[in-house]
Order: C-alpha cells, then sequence, then structure tokens
C-alpha cells in the first residue's frame, strides 16, 4: 500500500509541475500551440494537461489560440478511429462550454497518398521494414500540410507532443539532440519556424495512467475505458508522428500497436487479435485479409517484373555448393535451382551468360513482364547469378485485392450487422483513373464492384472507361497484325485523349518520350 500511495504522490508532483510549465509556456508568447492528438494514453494525458491548466487561467488571459489535430489515414483500426472521432467532438464541445480556444481538426491523406490508391491502383509492394513508404504520405503529410497552413498564417507555431523519455534510447538521443539550452522547447528537424514543447517528457507510463484515471477529465473522457481498450489489444499506441527523425526511432510503432488494420510492417497485428479475443468477432475479417495481404507480398506470380517506373533490373541471387537458392520470403518457399536448370519443384530454368542477351529473349518472344508468368530465366555472369527483380502487383493482383476487400466489407454488414466502409468512392474513382492509364479501357472496375457489393457503382463511366469492347478488340487485332505492343499503344492513346484541344502539348510529348524511353518498351 506504502508503494502505492508512494507511486501517486510521485505523479501528483509531476502533474503540478507539468501544469504550471504549461501556463508559463502558454503565457510566454503569442505564438499558437498545436496538439499532435493520437486518441492514445500519451497525447490523451497532454491535452487533458493542457485543458487543466488553461483552465486555471483567468479568461482574460486565454488569448492563443490552441488546434487539435489528429491523423485519419482511413485504414485506422476501427474502434481506435471510432473512439478519436468521439473524443474530438467531446472536446470540442467543452472546450466552448468552458470558453478555453481550442479548435479540433481530423486530417486525411490526399486521395492519391492513400494505402488502397497506392496498392490496389498504382500495385506498390505493401510496405516492410525496408520499404514503409505509408507513414510519409499518410501520416506526416496530412499533418505537416496543415501545420505549414498555420505557420502561413501566423508566422511560427509551437508543436505539443506526448513523446517521453524512456521509450527508448534512441528517442531519448532525438530529444536531447533537438532540445534548446534553459528552454522547455526543442527545435523541430524539418518543418521552419516550428517548435516542439513536450509537457510529459518527464513522465513514465505508470504517471501517465495515473493521471489520467485519477485526475478529472474537463471533456468527459471515459479513460478507465481507454485503459481497459489497451488491455483488450494487448497494445501500445501509435503516435501522431509530425516529425521524420522521431518517425525513424519509433520503427513500426512495435509488433503491440494501435494504427492501421492493414499494417504489413509488423509479423502479428496484436491489436487485432487482441480486440478480436475480448469479443469483437467482426474484426477477424479484417485480420483474415490483412493477413493475406501479407502472404502475397513476395509472391512472384502477383508482381511484375520491372519497377513502377518501367524499368528492369535484376537481383543477385545466392550460391551454396552446386546449386542456386532463392531464399524463403514470407509465405514463398526456399526453392533450390541446379546448374542443369531444374529446380526443387519440378520446373525448367533458362541460362543466360549476361543480362543483354536475357532481355534480348524477352523481347523477342514478346514476353510480358507484367503478368502472371514469370519467364524462370537466371543470368551467369563473372560477379554470381541473378533473376529478374520484382516491382508492383500486377494488375489481376490488384483486381483481386479490390475484389477481396469489397466481398469483406459485404461480409462485415450482412454477417455482423456492421456498416463500416472500408475504401471510399473517391479512392475507387481515382483507382479507376489509374487503371485507365494502365490500358484497362473496359468496365471491370464497375464489374467488381457490384458483383462484390451488389449495387452499381456511381461513378460517372468517362472517367474510369475509354474504349467499348469492340473498339478495343479491333484496336488489339490491328496490333496483332502490325506486330506492335498492345500496351505501349494504348498508353499512347491515353496520353492523347487527356490532351484533346490544349493548344500546348510540352506535357504530351514530355509523357510520350516516358513511356517510349521505359526498359519494358525498349528490350
Amino acid at each position: 500500500m506504502a508503494k502505492i500511495t508512494s507511486l501517486i504522490q510521485s505523479t501528483e508532483a509531476k502533474r503540478l509541475l507539468s501544469i504550471d510549465n504549461i501556463k508559463k509556456v502558454y503565457m510566454n508568447d503569442s505564438r499558437p500551440w498545436i496538439i499532435g492528438y493520437s486518441g492514445g494514453k500519451d497525447s490523451s494525458c497532454v491535452v487533458h494537461l493542457v485543458m487543466n491548466a488553461i483552465n486555471e487561467l483567468p479568461v482574460q488571459q486565454r488569448t492563443k489560440k490552441i488546434y487539435i489535430v489528429s491523423s485519419d489515414t482511413l485504414v485506422e483500426t476501427p474502434l481506435i478511429k471510432l473512439q478519436l472521432e468521439d473524443n474530438l467532438r467531446r472536446i470540442h464541445d467543452a472546450s466552448r462550454n468552458l470558453n478555453i480556444p481550442i479548435s479540433t481538426h481530423l486530417v486525411h491523406p490526399k486521395t492519391k497518398d492513400t494505402f488502397w490508391v497506392n496498392i490496389i491502383g498504382k500495385g506498390y509492394p505493401t510496405p516492410n521494414q525496408t520499404f514503409r513508404w505509408c507513414t510519409d504520405r499518410m501520416k506526416i503529410e496530412p499533418t505537416n500540410q496543415f501545420i505549414k497552413d498555420i505557420v502561413d498564417q501566423q508566422g511560427e507555431v509551437i508543436m505539443l507532443l506526448g513523446v517521453r523519455k524512456g521509450e527508448s534510447s534512441s528517442r531519448d538521443r532525438v530529444i536531447d539532440g533537438y532540445s534548446v539550452e534553459n528552454s522547455l522547447l526543442m527545435r523541430h528537424s524539418t518543418l521552419m519556424n516550428a517548435f516542439v514543447y513536450a509537457p510529459i517528457v518527464d513522465f513514465d507510463i505508470n504517471d501517465v495512467w495515473n493521471t489520467l484515471l485519477n485526475t478529472e477529465s474537463l471533456w468527459g473522457a471515459d479513460n478507465s475505458a481507454l485503459y481497459q481498450l489497451y488491455s483488450d489489444s494487448n497494445s501500445n499506441e501509435c503516435p501522431l508522428i509530425v516529425d521524420k527523425n522521431i518517425k525513424e526511432t519509433a520503427g513500426s510503432c512495435g509488433n503491440s500497436r494501435f494504427g492501421c488494420w492493414v499494417c504489413t510492417v509488423v509479423s502479428e497485428d496484436k491489436a487485432l487479435s487482441g480486440f478480436i479475443s475480448s469479443g469483437v468477432k467482426w474484426l477477424q475479417l479484417l485480420l483474415d485479409y490483412r493477413n493475406w495481404l501479407t502472404d502475397i507480398r513476395d509472391n512472384r506470380e502477383m508482381r511484375a517484373k520491372y519497377r513502377t517506373n518501367g524499368s528492369v533490373y535484376f537481383m543477385n541471387l545466392e550460391f551454396k555448393g552446386d546449386r542456386i537458392v532463392i531464399a524463403q520470403k514470407g509465405k514463398r518457399n526456399k526453392l533450390e535451382i541446379k546448374l542443369d536448370g531444374h529446380d526443387s519443384n519440378g520446373e525448367m530454368w533458362r541460362f543466360f551468360d549476361s543480362k543483354a542477351e536475357a532481355l534480348k529473349y524477352l523481347s523477342e518472344n514478346n514476353i510480358n513482364l507484367g503478368s502472371d508468368e514469370d519467364p524462370k530465366i537466371i543470368v551467369r555472369e563473372f560477379d554470381g547469378y541473378s533473376m529478374l527483380g520484382l516491382g508492383p502487383f500486377t494488375i489481376d493482383a490488384r483486381k483481386e485485392m479490390l475484389k477481396r476487400l469489397l466481398e469483406t466489407q459485404k461480409k462485415i454488414f450482412d454477417e455482423f450487422g456492421v456498416d463500416y466502409e472500408l475504401i471510399s468512392i473517391d479512392e475507387i474513382k481515382e483507382i479507376g483513373r489509374i487503371w485507365l492509364s494502365n490500358g484497362i479501357w473496359n468496365k471491370t472496375i464497375f464489374d467488381i464492384y457490384e458483383k462484390a457489393l451488389g449495387k452499381p457503382l456511381s461513378v460517372n463511366q468517362d472517367e474510369v472507361s475509354f474504349l467499348g469492347e469492340d473498339d478495343e478488340a479491333l484496336l488489339e487485332r490491328i496490333c496483332v497484325e502490325e506486330n506492335v505492343d498492345l500496351e505501349l499503344i494504348k498508353k499512347l492513346l491515353y496520353v492523347e485523349r487527356n490532351n484533346i484541344g490544349l493548344q500546348r502539348r510540352d506535357d504530351a510529348i514530355k509523357e510520350i518520350k516516358r513511356i517510349l524511353n521505359q526498359d519494358i518498351v525498349n528490350i
């Protein structure tokens, strides 16, 4: 009992000191505050302390604007997203009633930067530890754009973040490296005219929970429910990240996390699994889809054999004893290839003495590197063995992703009565436009949507389709007769379609040159 009392007394001393410092920093200048709020324990503690501190000031001294900004990647874990939106409403209403100058803002990635547009539209490989493109596009950039807009209006801002020392040694080094001597503020590493203030930098996890559970929330937050949420999910929060250096120290948010339900960076999504175990059974359908996404990432049949920009590359292979080894990765089994070309699956590989020779073979045989076919070629040069590297998901793989995603959405409603949108119409429209530029001119996206959800897609057909089936069949026949690449002609025609009636053709010419210079055209 004495130990618990001591912990609470220690927290109370830190809490009072933090509130006193918050008042001093608030009154020190006119720079507006921006609080990064993820809805988790640390950012909730910051908002909790700030509201209590400002509420203790005389009304006439509450002159500085406070913006609370949260990020919705559009693929947040559903229970966390719903709670976040509810808390933002509560904070907004309480601030108005208490005459505290707080406004709440929920930012989203631009449609072109969402997870589904990049994965299903452009075919980006799902994120992993070495290719974690998602955080910048979906979290950092939307939040930083909000901050820049405030900076443009106000000149300088102070960011309040729920970062704490002691979370990791790398995080501690970042905090120390950007601290300003004799000041409670830190420099922001990437944003000009922005400073960082961390009101709970000296709190430990016990201080955070003691503050949330043992002091009144001015906006009526049920912090016991928040604590239960952590317990149910067996998870730590994924903080709102506005600094790329902090992103690097945060890693993938760890294997236990609140964050995106589609995250393929972690090997196991313990948050979703925890919620499912605690009784939210419909989340199992999301976990099944997420696991399937993880499984197909390194499936060579579902990936093109060229990069997104059209360039072809070769990846080095391991040579052990008398055979070449393609290592196991994800659900892909290890494959061994003998020097006579036979592999451990009983299939045959072709050997070439140079990459130029291999590319010539691909060209002469009109092999489509964007299909699910793997040419099964090995290049044998003085520095070892190599094979075609992987690029974006194939069009067929992207179609399957969209189909399964929409089917999952419908199944959630049919089996559990939960009406939860997994992908927006705006995202589907953008995916359709990207597919159009990739030569998918028919009504494929309409067919996938209607078959999966049982209702028509309410989108202007001209936005996501081009020629009719008869016209497309005629074009294909002409390309065969003239021995011209159909996909190349489709891309060139699409450029012309988008530039009809324009007097200046600089952009069109630039795009045509880009298409003609791609490796997959010239091999």
